[in-house]
């Protein structure tokens, strides 16, 4: 997915020195990175290397802000985290519509939240609530009385027992057991 360096500094909190209006595509090491691309460093021994990269931005801690740099920066005290959540924003998302599997089984109490989506042969049990931009998988079982926040993923097959409480932006992944 295409942003702007504005954009993801932004997403990721980091502190961002040149230009904003620079697009980044994905994520790579220094030594593949091609132009669109976006890489980091962590120390001052490696900065060089990253500048020298075909990537279209750097992303490091403090210590490169010192320097006057050919590429834009993003500026993290956490540039490992920053990169992490970067490589979550510009890497490849499936495509789903909203919507309820006509094979799955919605208790009438339950609550879905706006743009959810509910894969084939799940079943969500009385008095559960869903957040808005959730998606659960085929063959979940949400229990009785379960809390699910916004924007979180349940791969197929999970099952969460019934008063279960879950965040929002959590992945749960496929066969989990809370």
């Amino acid at each position: 997915m295409k942003r702007s360096l504005k954009e993801v500094a932004e997403l990721v909190q980091a502190r961002l020195l040149g230009d904003g209006e620079v697009e980044v595509t994905g994520i790579a090491s220094m030594h593949s990175a091609v132009t669109g691309d976006l890489v980091f460093v962590e120390d001052e021994k490696n900065l060089a290397k990253a500048l020298q990269s075909g990537a279209a931005a750097v992303i490091a801690g403090e210590f490169a802000a010192k320097n006057r740099s050919p590429k834009p920066l993003l500026i993290s005290d956490q540039p490992r985290l920053a990169f992490a959540r970067a490589a979550k924003l510009l890497g490849p998302h499936e495509a789903v519509q909203a919507g309820v599997h006509q094979t799955a089984i919605i208790h009438p109490s339950a609550k879905i939240g706006e743009s959810v989506t509910i894969e084939e042969r799940a079943v969500v049990r009385e008095g559960a609530e869903i957040g808005d931009n959730t998606r659960i998988g085929a063959v979940t079982v949400i229990g009785a009385h379960v809390r699910i926040g916004r924007d979180c993923r349940l791969y197929p097959n999970v099952t969460l027992y019934p008063g279960t409480r879950v965040g929002d932006r959590v992945v749960i992944h496929a066969g989990a057991v809370l």
